[in-house]
This record gives structure tokens, C-alpha cells and sequence, in this order.
């Protein structure tokens, strides 16, 4: 199976439903309007840019219709999509560009003042730079109910995605348009039905969230494109368009429950709100209950292999019984998705911690010209997260901590998420990163940064006395770092290496004992 070919099992089956709405300005798409814009993209691209098959083309834009059809189109023209992440600064920019070998790059007109930057580079590179709308007119009239343009394959590459990294070296997770159906698969059937069902999506559609939509389109649901993230602004429109579910990230949350009225109208019509990534805390899990009620499914994944364990909402009073100990509980497998725990050739028995090892068809080709580090992450057909787990005596997966987190310091080693959780226990914290610093004398030292609750002040000397009392000496943060919030990626996911970097830049983060 092939997205193009799915998208024309959408186009039949829902014939008379609405697909796809844009937020800003009202328009509405049905099924074979949003599949004829689709093909109408890749046949435009095909006839305006010359490409030929497997050649990559990147996309540097928001989460608008415009994006979502030139993102399918791009995959549907038998071509390798790569979508770019528009908060990276430039030159992470043309770094990605350069590795996938890009041939030419589509932006929305948001990211014109950007792209401009970038054109002499671009122009050394070979890369061309066109916005979207200039292919409007590139192949005529186009007639209702046209077929994909090209007959793609399931082998064929559909798409590099750029994951983030603590090294800042461009990484590519190769994606098929086999293993994309495989992940469509596991989410369809993870999920309930959605059919009749409003989805709104405030989150960007790089580089993977676009599938997990289209599994939404797949089933019959309508998706609501609210283009970007404000608290206030998603109030708004769940009250406008009374969307059914949505996803979020923790932060997301922590945000939306500060700009909620008192009088919490308006909410009723979601009944799921997924949440990828990030756990959330007890106590931040407790308050989102209390203002949504028990709607939220944990999804757990990476981009080498989305979609690979799903916790529905039901479970949620399981949670609300035991929030401490239930934390990182994420749920059994979806339904082609396998999970180990250990190295992949004897199961460790339930209840004990190792690394998480994941096998199905959902899972990456592999990454980018880096042969080296695809053949150490896929070993035995189990593709190695880095991911510390445990299955419980129900087959749920728990996520403890990152095996490849680990910091080594003066020859001994410190899981972070056990510093973190330490942190996180004091009254005054919200939420705690740890990381490991470079150090000439120790090899690492550890550091931290810390998010304080509202309306409290802790002080450097007050958080290292609390350490002292609960931590080992050489696992005791060495720096720290107060923050307004943990940068994280539009996952929930926490920018290792920009906690880095802001610890380096910051010469008075005050050294703890």
C-alpha cells in the first residue's frame, strides 16, 4: 500500500463529508476536494520543477491547507519529502538541506524574509527556492477526480525526517511509503472510530505529525487546522468549532490551564486529547482531569517508529487512582507493533528495566547516509530506542529514564531522570532537565535546569542542601540553571542540547556543592 492509494480509498469512501477546515478563514474542503488538491500539487510539481523520482524536496511552512496538500503531494509525486523545522535558525536549516541532498525547497509566504536569508547559500548549494503558489499554474486545468500522477511503490522512499540530536548533526530517519502505511495502520486501529469526529490541530506538521492526520482523514473524521499554538486562541476555537479531540504536548497544558477562566464552559465536546512524547506529571496530569475530565491517551513513539504503544482515555482512572505510580505507563503495543525489553534475543522477564527494543513494519528503513549508525540502532531487526523500560504482567510498556542519557562523571554513571526526579520533588519545582557538561577534570559534570512553580523563588543554595540530603555526591547537580520553561520540540520532547547550551553560555549559573 501507497498514500496516494489511500488517499483515493478516502476519496471513495467519504464522498459527501467534510475533510478538511481552516481555521482562519472559514474554507471548507471535502474528501475529493482535498484529494484533487493533493494530486493537483503533485502534477503541478511534476510539470513546474523537473524532478525525477527519489529526488528530495523540502518544505519550510505552517500547518495552513496549503502546506498539508503540498506535504501529501510532494510524497504522492514519487517524491522524498523533507520538511523543516521553522524554529531551527538557518544554518540548522541548511545543514539539513545540504545532508539530504535537496534539490528544491517550496515555503509558504510566512517563511519568505527566511528563505531569502538563506538564497545565496541555496544558490551555492544548487538548491532551488520557490514559494508554493508559484507552481499554481504550472500543469493547466486539472479535472475533477484525476488520478496520482505517478504509480508509487511501497519500497519507494517517502520521506526524510530530521530528529533532533545532541550532537547538532543533521540525522534523517528514512521513512517508506510502506512503513507510513504500516504506522497508518497502527494508529486506525489503536484509536476508536473517528468517523464524524472534529479534530483540531494546533501543532506543526513537521516532520511526521501530517501521517498521524492523515490517519484521522482516513477514518471519516474532519480536521480543524488552527494553524499554531496560543492558549487563549485554542479556547477559542474548541468553543467555535467543538472539536471532539485534539493533540497536545504537556506544554501545551501547563499552558492552557493558566489562561483558563474561571468558568470553564465550552469543553464538553472534547472527549480525547492525546498527548505524545512528554509524561506529564501527577500533579499536572490531576489538574488537566480536573478541568477536561478523564479524556487524555498517552501515545508512545519516536520517529524511527511512530505509533508503537497507545494508552486510550479509559485508562485514565487508573492514573487518577495512583498518579505517582503509574507515571510513564504508556500503554500496550498497537496492533502490528512489537516491544522487548532488553537486547532483543531473550526477553527480560516483567517488572525489569532495560532498554526498550521495538520490531514491526511501522519502524524506519533507517537513517540518511549514516550506514554506520542504522546498522547499531537496527541490530537483529529490533531497532534499539535508547529508551529505559519494563512490560508489566499485562504486556504494558513503562518508560523509565534514557539508557543513552547517561551521564559519566569521574568514572561512575547518572541516569538523569533519577536527578530529575529528585529535583521535581522539591515544593518549589515545576519541572527539572538534567544533562551532562563537558568538564576536563571529571570528563562530565552534572547540570541541571530547573522550572520554578508560580509564585515561588527557590534559591540555588536551598535546591543544593535539598540534593545533599537525597542525592549520592557524584549525582548532586554541579550547575544550575532557572528557566521560564524547558525548551522542547513540538513533541514535548526536551532539547537536550540547548539546556546545554544555555548552561554554557550562562556565566552566572551558580555552581552547587
Amino acid at each position: 500500500m501507497t498514500l496516494p492509494a489511500l488517499l483515493e480509498q478516502a476519496r471513495r469512501a467519504w464522498p459527501d463529508r467534510c475533510a478538511v477546515i481552516d481555521a482562519d478563514s472559514g474554507r471548507r474542503y471535502g474528501f475529493p476536494e482535498l484529494v484533487d488538491e493533493v494530486f493537483a500539487f503533485s502534477r503541478r510539481l511534476l510539470a513546474a520543477c523537473g524532478t525525477r523520482p527519489g529526488d528530495r524536496v523540502a518544505l519550510l511552512g505552517d500547518a495552513t491547507p496549503d502546506f498539508l496538500f503540498a506535504d501529501y503531494g510532494v510524497m504522492s509525486a514519487g517524491r522524498v519529502r523533507v520538511s523543516l523545522d521553522p524554529a531551527l535558525d538557518p544554518a540548522e536549516q541548511l545543514a539539513q538541506l545540504r545532508d539530504a541532498g535537496a534539490r528544491l525547497l517550496l515555503y509558504c509566504p510566512s517563511q519568505a524574509d527566511r528563505v531569502q536569508a538563506l538564497r545565496p547559500d541555496l544558490a551555492a548549494g544548487g538548491i532551488e527556492a520557490r514559494p508554493l503558489d508559484s507552481l499554481a499554474d504550472a500543469a493547466g486545468p486539472i479535472p475533477p477526480g484525476a488520478p496520482p500522477p505517478v504509480a508509487c511503490e511501497p519500497d519507494w522512499i517517502a520521506a526524510l525526517n530530521y530528529t533532533g540530536g545532541t550532537t547538532g548533526l543533521p540525522k534523517a530517519v528514512v521513512h517508506t511509503h510502506g512503513s507510513y502505511c504500516a504506522a497508518l495502520h497502527n494508529i486506525v486501529a489503536a484509536r476508536r472510530p473517528w468517523t464524524g469526529d472534529r479534530m483540531l490541530n494546533v501543532r506543526p506538521l513537521w516532520p511526521i505529525a501530517a501521517i498521524s492526520l492523515l490517519a484521522h482523514l482516513l477514518q471519516g473524521g474532519t480536521l480543524i487546522l488552527g494553524a499554531h499554538f496560543e492558549p487563549r486562541r485554542f479556547l477559542d476555537l474548541v468553543a467555535r468549532y467543538r472539536p471532539t479531540c485534539t493533540s497536545l504536548v504537556p506544554t501545551h497544558l501547563v499552558r492552557i490551564l493558566r489562561a483558563l477562566p474561571e468558568e470553564r464552559t465550552g469543553l464538553d465536546t472534547l472527549s480525547c486529547i492525546e498527548i505524545g512524547a512528554a509524561a506529564m506529571p501527577p500533579e499536572l496530569f490531576e489538574q488537566a482531569v480536573a478541568a477536561f475530565g478523564p479524556v487524555f491517551s498517552v501515545i508512545y513513539g519516536l520517529t524511527e517508529a511512530p505509533w508503537t504503544c497507545y494508552r486510550p482515555p479509559p485508562a485514565a482512572s487508573e492514573l487518577l487512582a495512583d498518579p505517582a505510580g503509574t507515571l510513564g505507563l504508556v500503554g500496550p503495543t498497537t496492533d502490528r507493533a512489537e516491544v522487548a525489553i532488553g537486547d532483543g534475543r531473550a526477553p527480560l522477564p516483567a517488572g525489569t528495566v532495560g532498554e526498550v527494543l521495538i520490531r514491526g513494519a511501522h519502524v524506519m528503513r533507517g537513517y540518511w547516509n549514516q550506514p554506520g549508525l542504522t546498522a547499531a540502532v537496527l541490530d537483529g531487526g529490533w531497532f534499539h530506542t535508547g529508551d529505559l523500560g519494563c512490560l508489566d504482567d499485562q504486556g504494558r510498556l513503562r518508560i523509565q529514564g534514557r539508557a543513552k542519557a547517561i551521564i559519566r562523571t569521574g568514572g561512575k554513571s547518572v541516569q538523569p531522570a533519577e536527578v530529575e526526579q529528585v529535583l521535581c520533588s522539591h515544593p518549589c519545582i515545576l519541572e527539572a532537565a538534567v544533562v551532562g557538561i563537558a568538564d576536563p577534570e571529571w570528563g562530565e559534570i552534572v547540570a541541571a535546569a530547573v522550572v520554578a512553580r508560580p509564585g515561588t523563588h527557590p534559591g540555588g543554595d536551598e535546591l543544593a542542601a535539598f540534593c545533599r540530603e537525597r542525592l549520592s555526591a557524584h549525582k548532586r547537580p554541579k550547575r544550575l540553571v532557572f528557566m521560564d520553561a524547558l525548551p522542547r520540540s513540538h513533541y514535548g520532547k526536551v532539547l537536550t542540547r540547548k539546556i546545554q547550551d544555555a548552561i554554557a553560555a550562562r556565566q552566572d549559573c551558580p555552581p552547587l556543592a
